[in-house]
């Protein structure tokens, strides 16, 4: 089992190493997450009433698609940050979660275009005991923070104003 100082490090270091752009929102970061795991992603609202005290789910395919449902009775900023935790479980292949072959009436009632017997695993976030969930979490707040770092760099080096106020903090 990894020391948890371990999986930090090794978080903080995935999070340099994959040469991110500048962006202003971690939905921006979807292409390059693609490009970094060779499968598509696709962002869906989750329905009402599935997986209570869930706020986010990832379910990957046998079809190269992996999908992330958000909860959309939440904020923006949320919303990103849910984005972003699902994000470091496909950054780092969990595979600890669910996995179906059969018709599921969760997969069902998430995407019912979704042909349940393509379904190849699914994780939902819901408690942070899972070692899995609480990397996925550090990478998320990575993610997030290097997206958030970046663009308050991008407004100091372009406003002196901004630049002379923070300075001053």
């Amino acid at each position: 089992m990894r020391s948890w100082r371990r999986v930090r490090r090794e978080s903080r270091r995935l999070i340099r190493g994959l040469g991110l752009p500048q962006v202003g929102s971690v939905r921006e970061l979807l292409p390059v997450i693609e490009q970094y795991s060779g499968r598509v992603i696709r962002l869906a609202p989750a329905p009402r009433g599935v997986g209570q005290g869930m706020c986010g789910m990832w379910i990957r395919t046998t079809q190269g698609v992996d999908y992330i449902f958000v909860r959309e009775d939440t904020s923006r900023a949320h919303q990103d940050h849910i984005i972003a935790h699902e994000l470091g479980h496909i950054l780092r292949d969990h595979r600890g979660g669910l996995s179906f072959s059969a018709v599921n009436p969760v997969t069902t009632r998430l995407a019912p275009t979704l042909d349940p017997e393509i379904v190849r695993m699914m994780l939902g976030r819901s408690s942070y005991e899972d070692s899995d969930e609480r990397e996925a979490e550090l990478i998320g707040t990575y993610l997030q923070r290097r997206i958030h770092h970046t663009a308050g760099r991008r407004v100091w080096n372009h406003d002196r104003v901004t630049a002379t106020l923070l300075r001053q903090m």
